[in-house]
C-alpha cells in the first residue's frame, strides 16, 4: 500500500470507531441516566430494541459509505437510515399518531415494504428515488386514515411533515444521483 492509501485507510477507520462509538455512547446513555434519576426505567428489552436500531443507524451508514457513489446517492441513502431510524424510534416509544397501535402499525409496516422494494430493485438510485417519494406520501396518506379511524383524537401534522420532508430530500438526493448519472 502507498502513504496515500494508507493515510486514507487510517482516517476511514478513525471516522469508523468515531461512528461506532457514538452510538455505543447513546445506547449508554439511559443506562447512566437509570443511576441518576428514576424517572428513567428501561428493562433489558429496551437496550436490545436500541441496540438493534442503532445497529441499523450504524450498518446503514456503513453500507452507503461502502457501496453507494459518493455525494448524492450516498448522502440520501444516510438520510434514509435515520430517517427510518427515527420513524422507528419515535413510533416504539409514544407512537407518531398518539399511542394508537392500529394506527402506528402502519409506518412499521410501510418501512418494512420499502425495505423489501428497495433490496427488489437492487438499490438503484432510479428506482428508490420513487420508493422515498412514496415514504413521505405515505406519511400524510396514514394522517388522513387516523382521522378517519380515530375521529377526535390529534394527529401531529408538524411532525408528520417532518418526516415527509425528510423523505422528499432523500429522494431528491437519488434524483441527483439520476441526473448526474444520465448526463
Amino acid at each position: 500500500m502507498n502513504d496515500l492509501s494508507t493515510r486514507r485507510a487510517s482516517l476511514l477507520n478513525g471516522w469508523r470507531i468515531a461512528g461506532w462509538g457514538s452510538l455505543l455512547a447513546l445506547l449508554m446513555l439511559p443506562a447512566l441516566a437509570m443511576q441518576i434519576t428514576r424517572e428513567v426505567n428501561w428493562t433489558a428489552g429496551d437496550f436490545v430494541f436500541a441496540a438493534i436500531l442503532l445497529g441499523f443507524v450504524g450498518t446503514m451508514v456503513e453500507l452507503a459509505v461502502r457501496f453507494a457513489r459518493p455525494g448524492a446517492p450516498r448522502i440520501g441513502y444516510i438520510i434514509a437510515g435515520f430517517t427510518a431510524f427515527f420513524t422507528l424510534w419515535s413510533n416504539a416509544a409514544v407512537g407518531i399518531i398518539g399511542d394508537e397501535d392500529s394506527i402506528n402499525v402502519f409506518f412499521y409496516l410501510m418501512l418494512l415494504g420499502a425495505i423489501v422494494a428497495a433490496v427488489g430493485v437492487r438499490f438503484r438510485s432510479g428506482a428508490v428515488r420513487w420508493i422515498a417519494v412514496l415514504l413521505a406520501i405515505g406519511q400524510y396518506a396514514v394522517g388522513i386514515a387516523a382521522l378517519n379511524m380515530m375521529p377526535g383524537h390529534a394527529v401531529e401534522w408538524g411532525f408528520l411533515t417532518i418526516f415527509a420532508l425528510l423523505w422528499l430530500t432523500a429522494a431528491w438526493c437519488f434524483d441527483r444521483a439520476v441526473i448526474k448519472a444520465t448526463s
